[in-house]
Order: structure tokens, then sequence, then C-alpha cells
């Protein structure tokens, strides 16, 4: 009888000690996410990440993996350097990184159209990029356009270019797939049908 009344006081205060130990246990709040859903948070990430030259920011999915993602546009402006660069920047432990960059591009983010594209359907998203009207004038000019496909990292290229006395000349780079190229012509020949396509590019004289 004494063995049975020392075993029960002997498992009371180990109860006791378990649920005294419990109280003070402190509860974690849970740790919050980095905003990415909308262009503005995910622009405020990306100045914090990459400074002031960061332009345009948006989340997707750029590759087939399930890691939260982002892209961001980035403009060097300099007498010696100029042109745009896009960046892939995936959380990894709670933060962004930057994963991959592309080389410096011609371009600029004023007045340009920068979106997603998915050209098959359930696959991942590639960055499109249309200069639009920003270097065309009343002589002519010329319009940068990219596919960015962040998966493969390769950047497809279109430059659409005018001067008088010659036609309207489209230049597509080497490493154009069936799909972007499909994808560069639609865009153009809806306000340029009579666009030639032509096998070299020209860098025009300002």
């Amino acid at each position: 009888m004494l063995l049975n009344k020392k075993y029960w006081a002997v498992m009371l205060l180990i109860a006791v000690t378990i649920l005294s130990s419990c109280k003070e246990k402190k509860v974690n709040p849970p740790e919050l996410k980095i905003d990415i859903s909308t262009r503005e948070a995910a622009l405020k990430e990306a100045r914090i990440l990459l400074g002031t030259e960061a332009r345009i920011a948006f989340a997707g999915s750029f590759d087939k993996d399930t890691v939260r993602e982002f892209i961001a546009g980035t403009e060097i402006n300099k007498p010696d350097k100029w042109g745009i660069e896009f960046h892939l920047m995936k959380e990894d432990s709670g933060t962004f990184k930057n994963v991959y960059s592309t080389d410096l591009l011609e371009g600029s983010f004023t007045g340009a159209h920068v979106s997603k594209e998915k050209l098959q359907p359930g696959n991942y998203e590639m960055v499109y990029y249309n200069s639009q009207d920003y270097y065309i004038g009343s002589g002519g000019g010329e319009i940068f356009a990219y596919l960015v496909d962040f998966n493969n990292k390769e950047t497809y290229y279109a430059h659409l270019f005018m001067e008088r006395g010659r036609s309207i000349s489209l230049f597509l780079s080497n490493n154009v797939t069936p799909e972007t190229k499909d994808f560069f012509l639609n865009v153009f020949k809806k306000d340029y049908s009579n666009l030639k396509i032509v096998s070299k590019d020209v860098e025009l004289e300002e």
C-alpha cells in the first residue's frame, strides 16, 4: 500500500513538472513571408536587394520548380554603359536571392511594355519586353523586343527598324524557336503588316 502511495506521488510530481514546463514555453509567432503579391510590393523588395536601378518587378512562375520567385528589371544609364537587365529572384530560407541575370540588353523601361507570357499551355512563363515607340521619331527609329526564358537561360531578341528610303525590317536572333518566332511576328505584323524579315541586324545612327 505504501509503495502505491509513493508511486502515485511520483507520478503526480512528474505531471505537475510537465505542465509547468509547458506553460513556460513561449509560442513563437509564425514567420511572416515577404510580400511580393503586387508589382509595388515586388519592386520594393527588388530595390532592397538590387538598389535604386530596379525599375520593374513582378511575381510569377518562371521555371519548373515551385519555389516562390519574382523577376526584377534594372536600368543602367551611364555615359559608358547603358541598357536593361532582367534578374530572377528566388526565395531561400525566408529571403530572396538573385539566381540568374541576363546580359545587358539594349532598351529602356521608360514607356516600355513588360509582361508575363505563356507560349505553351501549362508551361512556365517567359518575360516579354517591348520598347514600343520610345526610340521612334519622325524620321524613323527602332523597337527592341525580348522574350526571356529563365528556365533555359535564353534571351530571344527581335529588332524592328525603319529608316527613310528602306522598307520596315525585322531582325530575329539566331536562337529563336518556332514558338518565339511566331510570337514576335504576331506582335509586329499587327502594326507593320508589310515588314520584311532580314538576316542581318543593324545599329542605327543616333
